[in-house]
């Protein structure tokens, strides 16, 4: 292995480390957010406030549009905070799905 080579595998190496590092910072950002609107909708069931405000609906309309999974029927479907709970921890799995895959592999992930 030549000198140029070890550089050039060094700096392919240092690219996909920085690449990877970028996307899970994406995909901490995403859930982030959705998990704010999840803590959002517990509040309002805990102080027994169970409408939905139009901001609630216009933030999940854009939380659908940019997150890599979309929302799921029951949400829009969902008419009180308690049902619109559900759907969004149903949409917080899905999205978990997809960005750690590998979170199978944990016990503590699986339904009984």
């Amino acid at each position: 292995m030549s000198f140029q080579t070890a550089v050039n595998e060094m700096d392919e190496a240092q690219r996909r480390a920085h690449d990877r590092a970028a996307r899970r910072r994406i995909r901490i950002q995403q859930l982030a957010r959705l998990e704010r609107v999840v803590e959002d909708v517990e509040m309002r069931n805990l102080h027994r406030d169970r409408q939905v405000p139009a901001e609630m609906w216009q933030q999940l309309q854009e939380l659908d549009s940019s997150l890599p999974v979309r929302a799921p029927a029951a949400l829009w479907r969902a008419r009180n905070t308690a049902r619109l709970h559900d759907a969004l921890l149903d949409w917080e799995a899905d999205l978990l799905d997809e960005v750690a895959p590998h979170r199978v592999d944990y016990d503590d992930t699986h339904d009984d």
